[in-house]
């Protein structure tokens, strides 16, 4: 009875992800595929044919989990196939196409199964190779949401897989493996250790067999001739067969030596194709990066430049500050000294105090354009540029800077040219006369508190 087949082996590294990727996706060379069964490979999962590790750390976000360990294995690859009999073939030895068979469908059942549906990120089937073969792709996370290769695919858990995986596969006529056999180990040991063979060790398995000639001895004088014929004939019987199996065995060592040279040499070619694109590609990766780094090196330029520039600024608004304090201070002690101000420095500060009375009026004019019911309402206005508004009367006020102490009164303040406190009442019979309710204006047009 033929065998239902399932391999796992762990996708450890990015560059493993891409020779898997490439090779299930053909994307590669590969010397025991049938170019002209290509067209018969189909994936079930990634259809948009993306790089499978991209597709597991994709499936990472969507949990919003992040690998402890950055060497966290992350794909882990199943093939699932059966012995080269538990496929009925055409009379040209080739399968049937598979793509709607009950196997794939049933394979696919149970990786999704047991791994979860939005875990399993690949699955294609190859038939264009000997044996028809599902290679799947999983993200290896526990029921619990946990990345952990160690305990989806532990020891027991695996040999639990194979038992499940044959119980799946029986209506298609195929059954397990013989639990913990060792057979296909020691053919793969034995294939391996072909190709490591020195050429000292190749030399004598190739030198020719010389038997020594057998000798056939004399029929005793009281021989009975008819028993001592079948004896002969026995002892020569047994001869041969010792004679052919040292022949067949040494012809089966040569053939498996063979067999592994082609198989290296065929390796060997991928390889050096492998590498050649590898080489390629690092030629146009490294002239990319030489490009962004000359790209980015002169951003630095252009920023640093920027950089020096604005220091530049700021140091000479420093000097300018730092200047026009230590002139203020000396102005300071010379007022409490009770010494004369310099003509200049006079003139300097009636042209400051004249620049900010001129602004506080520009200021005055605005805010009397708009709605008011009382002077306070004007005060937020001033407190934006750091001058506080003071009531001291019905028919006075006052702004006064926080920071520098300039202070000016409403009866020197004169915006529009005509007297602030006038307009200010015109602006508040405006308003009332708008809105047509309130309280009339006081008797003495006052400042209403």
């Amino acid at each position: 009875m033929p065998y239902a087949i399932f391999l796992v082996s762990k996708v450890t590294t990015p560059g493993m992800a891409t020779s898997v990727t490439q090779h299930n996706l053909r994307l590669e060379d590969t010397p025991n595929a049938d170019p002209a069964r290509t067209w018969l490979n189909q994936e079930y999962v990634n259809q948009e044919h993306l790089p499978y590790l991209q597709m597991a750390n994709e499936r990472l976000a969507e949990l919003d989990l992040v690998p402890r360990r950055r060497d966290a294995v992350r794909l882990v690859e199943l093939v699932l196939t059966a012995s080269a009999d538990g496929f009925a073939r055409a009379a040209d030895g080739l399968v049937p196409d598979m793509r709607d068979s009950a196997w794939v469908k049933d394979n696919l059942k149970f990786v999704r199964e047991q791994f979860g549906e939005k875990n399993v990120v690949g699955a294609m089937l190859h038939q264009d190779e000997i044996t028809p073969h599902l290679h799947v792709l999983v993200v290896p996370l526990t029921p619990d949401g946990r990345l952990s290769c160690r305990d989806v695919f532990s020891p027991a858990r695996l040999h639990q897989l194979q038992t499940d995986y044959a119980k799946a596969m029986a209506p298609h006529g195929l059954e397990r493996g013989i639990k913990y056999s060792t057979a296909n180990h020691e053919d793969v040991r034995r294939y391996h250790g072909a190709q490591l063979m020195s050429k000292e060790q190749l030399a004598d398995l190739a030198k020719p067999l010389h038997p020594a000639p057998h000798q056939l001895p004399t029929m005793p004088s009281w021989g009975i001739p008819e028993q001592h014929v079948v004896k002969q004939q026995f002892g020569l019987n047994t001869y041969l067969f010792k004679l052919f199996d040292q022949f067949n065995d040494k012809i089966k060592q040569l053939a498996t030596v063979a067999t592994a040279n082609a198989h290296e040499r065929e390796r060997a070619r991928v390889m050096e194709k492998r590498l050649a694109s590898s080489q390629d590609l690092v030629v146009a990766t490294r002239a990319e990066l030489t490009a962004t780094t000359g790209t980015l090196t002169t951003q630095v330029q252009q920023l640093q430049q920027e950089l020096a520039t604005r220091t530049a600024e700021l140091a000479e608004q420093k000097g300018r500050a730092d200047k026009n304090n230590l002139q203020c201070m000396r102005l300071v002690m010379k007022h409490v000294q009770g010494q004369p101000l310099s003509e200049k420095s006079t003139t300097w500060a009636q042209e400051l105090s004249q620049r900010d009375h001129r602004n506080i009026e520009v200021q005055l004019a605005k805010q009397l354009l708009l709605p008011l019911q009382q002077i306070t309402d004007i005060a937020p206005a001033f407190l934006k540029h750091g001058y506080v508004l003071e009531v001291l009367s019905p028919e006075k006020f006052t702004l006064t800077h926080e920071k520098y102490g300039m202070r000016y009164s409403s009866d020197e303040l004169r915006p529009n040219g005509r007297d602030c406190m006038e307009q200010f009442r015109e602006a508040v019979g405006k308003t009332r006369g708008r809105e047509q309710a309130g309280p009339a204006l006081p008797g003495d047009g006052g400042i209403e508190m």
